[in-house]
């Protein structure tokens, strides 16, 4: 899936007109869309630990968290319910590709690919999400009713562990059908529900808030000056009233929070580090034994081809005459002659030295950057397809 979605309009259109702002409808977005998995693989992922996944009763709204027995499945009624699977882009690559149809945005942005089945009359219920979806459809036929409605009702049904609208009128009506793409913005409501057995694919995207920037922000600049004293106050006066917070101590402490680098270098590459961080228990699979510069480019120079991992994102950016490279949370500076190949790892999936210039391929630098990631785990080289 090497094109972008097709959105019946160029990106730039519809990052204009609709993206955050209100509700997309595209028949055939990804014409000729083949499912990358079935709805029986996607079960078999939701029994394996490591993956995170939810059983949904559309009768009752209870939901039944993974990994689940396989006789869970054998034990399920014909309709009304849901199988939710986070994440899926890291275990099967076809629906990592996926992806790719919406590389107009930055992968910092991008989250994960959740695939949902469900029979007839299976849904989640009425709700709205924080965050951008794009909803595209797989096999069978999902109804999908929007309210897109800024003053709206926003109370939720309590005692449940889904965030389900307590009331919800629609305001239009529409069926998805295989290859057919439904963007919805952060709080727009929607509700789908299953006409019959269906596959659909959500493209979430990651939307942190104010504070949760704030809060990482400052515990990232303390961490970087972690070595330097806290607080210190040798020459303290003597202490008259002991619950008073002095002039002296307070000027102390707006000294030290002052002093932690908040500059607009350090915000952005803390940035870099933030955005590209992996998931809390994520790891990266690092080889058993670190590969020397000579042993990759030997296997990089004949073209054998390399991927990337999943796990990770991989941004840059240029600051200066400095070129700063980030992946899984970790910054590599790397010479600004390099972007090309910055490009290239940030951009696909599946590469070789014959997507580079001959000059770059034979790069030294180029070399020993991209050993460091093969040894960080973030590429490694790929199986030769069959």
């Amino acid at each position: 899936m090497k094109n972008h979605a097709r959105l019946g309009m160029s990106a730039r259109a519809f990052l204009s007109r609709f993206w955050q702002k209100k509700p997309l409808f595209v028949r055939a977005g990804i014409p000729d869309f083949v499912d990358p998995l079935t709805p029986e693989e996607l079960a078999g992922l939701a029994c394996e630990d490591g993956v995170e996944s939810r059983l949904v009763d559309s009768r009752t709204w209870r939901v039944h968290f993974g990994p689940h027995p396989e006789s869970a499945f054998r034990k399920l009624p014909k309709t009304h319910w849901t199988l939710l699977v986070q994440e899926v882009q890291r275990f099967v690559p076809e629906a990592a590709r996926l992806l790719d149809a919406f590389s107009f945005l930055p992968n910092h942005r991008i989250d994960d690919v959740m695939v949902s089945f469900a029979p007839k009359g299976g849904t989640v219920g009425p709700h709205d999400d924080s965050y951008d979806v794009f909803l595209v459809q797989g096999q069978g036929r999902r109804r999908w009713q929007i309210d897109a409605r800024t003053r709206r009702d926003r109370a939720l049904k309590t005692g449940l562990d889904l965030k389900i609208l307590k009331r919800f009128e629609p305001q239009e009506e529409l069926v998805c059908e295989r290859g057919d793409i439904l963007y919805v913005p952060p709080g727009v409501a929607h509700h789908g529900v299953a006409l019959g057995d269906c596959l659909t694919y959500s493209i979430g995207f990651r939307a942190p808030n104010r504070g949760e920037l704030w809060h990482e922000l400052v515990h990232d600049a303390a961490e970087t000056k972690a070595a330097e004293p806290l607080y210190r106050d040798p020459n303290i006066a003597e202490c008259k009233h002991p619950g008073e917070l002095d002039l002296a101590s307070r000027k102390r402490v707006r000294e030290m929070v002052r002093a932690l680098d908040l500059s607009d270098g350090a915000i952005d590459r803390f940035f870099g580090r933030f955005a590209t961080r992996l998931k809390p228990g994520h790891d990266l699979a690092a080889p058993p034994s670190p590969m020397t510069t000579g042993a990759f480019a030997k296997r990089w120079r004949r073209g054998d081809a390399i991927a990337r991992s999943e796990e990770c994102r991989f941004s840059y950016f240029r600051s200066g005459g400095s070129l700063l490279f980030y992946c899984g949370g970790h910054e590599i500076p790397i010479a600004p002659r390099l972007l090309p190949l910055a490009q290239l790892v940030s951009e696909r999936r599946r590469f070789s030295s014959r997507d580079t210039s001959d000059s770059l391929a034979k790069d030294p630098k180029a070399q020993q950057f991209l050993t460091a990631l093969a040894n960080h785990g973030a590429i490694f080289f790929a199986r030769a397809k069959s």
